[in-house]
């Protein structure tokens, strides 16, 4: 019969086979050593003159590298920052990195004590990142060579470099979002275990024979084991270290699918404190990564992929030649990609520089087009012009003609009437005194009076009044305006 701390061996020895399977790359980003390293070269990488374009997705992807020179770089640098040595260089490192550790930490000092120190490049990448950052807190022993090379930092920037939680949770884990801008947990350390009381059994057991205290024993092996299973446990999933006072910390989202499935987790929650942390995680964290998403997705998958078979090989330890066998097939695939990208690229530029000259001969045909309509326009305009111009000149001539013939009416004009008064002196010369008596005594036949009549002329009031003619030798007002009369 199998008793239940047995089991629980069982069930804790099960559990660390399958941690050992725990891919190295998710070991690294649970480790707190990492998220310290990348947030420290994030705040203050320049000023050690680090390259500004690493970040924590290039750091963990050189970390998985077996060969990568990028974690030595930044070890220099940082060496470089801590001890007083000038002119240190990668030949020297791993000894003067070793007497860092034996003057300031030995007991974690991974270099070793014999005569030649072992090789930083020949270590695993967990022990790189703790090497690394042990470098970055051993910097920090020295801030004024830091704000000598930083010159006055503001008051603000100063403030920012400090970061708080962003929220809790329902069992009191507390939550940061790093300038990564991805999710961490930690989780405190779990209270001390009681020491356990002896109690009148165990006393009798005491008694028992020498079987019963060898299985007594062992049940009682069997009791202790599980306490330490935690620390086992964890180890793939986020570590209790005891450099972090035995809190375990975790990365809990990386991508926007990660955030978002975070915030699905607390939509139904009554707590208070996973309402406030959902809310902080939707107005501030997932707007960031909605714009980053698109940028990044293609070369993120590429990435990951990457690291994955590179985990994958470190964890079987395959040789060297393999491991540059793959990456020379690595390079070659990225080499095709970058072709073919670059035949997209040239065949988009092309057919932009077809359509380019399409439009351009288009634009042309059009300003030629206008410039011939502007030609005829032009053309038609010189012509009415000209038209214009000639009517001009006729209507001069047809004035000018006009002017003239007034003057000739006004000759012919005295002319006729010296002919008529002539005639009309030879009418009165020819007439004689009994003519003449007779037009004086020629008595107007009466006129009956009708209504309408007037006392002074005895001729009715609508009748018209008698002429007076002009005397004969009297010029008479010719047909024109004054002005035609005074020319004349």
């Amino acid at each position: 019969m199998v008793s239940g701390s047995k089991r629980a061996i069982h069930e804790v020895s099960g559990d660390i086979v399958a941690d050992e399977d725990v891919p190295l790359l998710h070991r690294i980003r649970n480790m707190w050593q990492f998220a310290n390293l990348c947030q420290w070269i994030y705040l203050f990488g320049k000023v050690v003159k680090l390259d500004d374009r690493l970040d924590t997705e290039e750091i963990e992807a050189e970390c998985l590298k077996p060969n990568s020179l990028v974690p030595q770089e930044i070890g220099l640098a940082l060496l470089k920052n801590v001890s007083s040595h000038r002119g240190l260089t990668h030949e020297i490192f791993d000894e003067y990195t070793r007497r860092q550790y034996m003057a300031k930490a030995p007991e974690k000092n991974p270099f070793g004590t014999q005569e030649i120190p072992a090789k930083f490049a020949e270590f695993d990448a967990l022990t790189k990142i703790r090497v690394l950052q042990q470098l970055t807190q051993w910097v920090m022993r020295h801030p004024d060579r830091l704000r000598e090379k930083m010159g006055e930092p503001k008051d603000v920037e100063q403030t920012n470099w400090r970061i708080e939680p962003i929220g809790w949770d329902a069992d009191d884990r507390t939550y940061y979002v790093l300038d990564d801008n991805r999710v961490y947990r930690m989780t405190d350390a779990p209270p001390p275990t009681p020491p356990k009381k002896k109690t009148k059994t165990a006393r009798q057991g005491r008694r028992a024979s020498k079987r019963r205290r060898t299985i007594t024993s062992v049940e009682a092996d069997d009791t202790d084991d599980p306490i330490e299973a935690p620390n086992r446990v964890s180890e793939g999933l986020g570590r209790q270290d005891e450099d972090f006072g035995g809190m375990l910390w975790e990365c809990v989202a990386i991508t926007l699918d990660d955030v978002r499935g975070l915030i699905a987790s607390f939509t139904k929650t009554r707590d208070e404190n996973e309402k406030v942390l959902k809310s902080q995680l939707e107005e501030h964290l997932l707007p960031i990564l909605e714009k980053q998403e698109e940028s990044r997705k293609r070369k993120a998958l590429q990435r990951e992929r990457e690291l994955i078979n590179l985990s994958k090989m470190v964890n079987a330890k395959r040789s060297s030649r393999l491991a540059n066998k793959h990456e020379q097939q690595l390079a070659e695939e990225q080499a095709r990609e970058e072709e073919q990208h670059r035949a997209v690229e040239e065949a988009a530029a092309r057919k932009a520089e077809l359509k380019q000259i399409k439009l351009e001969a288009e634009r042309n045909r059009r300003l030629a087009s206008r410039e011939n309509r502007l030609k005829d326009r032009e053309a038609r305009r010189l012509k009415h012009e000209d038209e214009l111009s000639n009517l001009s000149e006729d209507s001069r001539s047809a004035r000018a003609a006009e002017k003239k013939k007034p003057a000739l009416d006004l000759f012919d004009s005295k002319a006729e009437l010296g002919t008529r008064a002539v005639t009309d002196k030879d009418l009165d010369e020819s007439r004689t005194p009994s003519d003449l008596e007779a037009l004086v005594h020629v008595e107007p036949e009466p006129v009956p009076v009708t209504p309408g009549m007037t006392k002074s002329d005895g001729l009715p009031a609508t009748s018209f009044p008698p002429l007076n003619h002009a005397p004969v030798n009297e010029t008479p007002m010719l047909r024109g305006s004054t002005t035609r009369k005074a020319n004349v």
